[in-house]
């Protein structure tokens, strides 16, 4: 018997592909909707998810599988990924440009180094174009096309996205209203300069955040998570909630769908 194969699909998806001035881009945005959407008229949270080509499907999963037991309220995933990228290694390029809030040459001295098969250098520390890209772009085009309640909007990111979901945080509020940030790259340590930089212009920071690193990471990286929540603690902002979480056992790769589920049962949690 031949059997010619199909490609595997997640129900309720789209394709989007957008032209981003801000970044000079194409984005592949995967959109994932609730199994009710097409019935209903009613209108959902979104949670914008970056490194979507990898992280959308497990995002999107464990929103429904939540579900089932009615643990999670329903929510839309939007997730912001590139055209061509099929392995996590080919994204670092574009993502080290979009992610970082400045640059340091670290990624031809001290990442692409010969022999590397590093993907070509696209630039660093763009983190404001992009930015600009999700808040006047992305998140206007979501909002338009879908039923969406805009003041429930979050942002997602992990390892260089949680770096990047700080910097969101620090330098434009009104876009997002709860941010999820895994295993943090803050070794960029001028994060803590905008950070500080932020705190002498503002006397309060209304928003959710929650934080999760993973005990097989770094030590460096688990200190530096941890210092910066202390350090936003300290500011006793009167709106801030701030949430942490320490995944025993877990490495910088595995503590992801731990990272995922936690966060999103931690803000999302269905009142029963």
């Amino acid at each position: 018997m031949s059997i010619t194969p199909q490609q595997v699909t997640i129900p309720d998806t789209e394709l989007h592909v957008i032209s981003s001035t801000k970044v000079s881009q194409e984005f592949n945005v995967f959109v994932a909707l609730p199994h009710s959407y097409a019935k209903s008229e009613q209108a959902y949270p979104v949670v914008y998810v970056l490194d979507g080509n990898f992280l959308f499907g497990i995002a999107t999963e464990t929103i429904r599988l939540l579900d089932f037991p009615k643990e999670l309220q329903e929510l839309i995933i939007v997730g912001v990924g590139y055209p061509d990228i099929v392995t996590f290694g080919s994204s670092m390029g574009v993502r080290t440009r979009d992610y970082t809030p400045t640059s340091q040459d670290w990624y031809e001295t001290k990442y692409a180094h010969p022999g590397s098969n590093a993907p070509k250098f696209v630039g660093e520390g763009e983190a404001a174009n992009f930015l600009q890209f999700l808040s006047e772009e992305l998140v206007p085009y979501i909002n338009t096309n879908y039923r969406t309640l805009p003041d429930e909007n979050a942002l997602m990111g992990r390892s260089f996205g949680g770096l990047f979901v700080l910097y969101a945080l620090f330098k434009q509020r009104d876009t997002f209203k709860r941010y999820f940030v895994g295993s943090p790259s803050l070794w960029w340590h001028t994060i803590f300069d905008i950070e500080k930089d932020c705190a002498s212009n503002h006397d309060d920071l209304k928003a959710w955040l929650f934080m999760a690193i993973g005990g097989e990471e770094p030590d460096f990286m688990i200190s530096d998570m941890y210092k910066m929540a202390s350090t936003l603690k300290g500011r006793n902002y009167p709106s801030l909630e701030i949430a942490t979480h320490y995944f025993n056992g877990e490495s910088h790769m595995s503590v992801v769908p731990a990272f995922i589920s936690r966060g999103l049962k931690a803000a999302f949690a269905n009142s029963k």
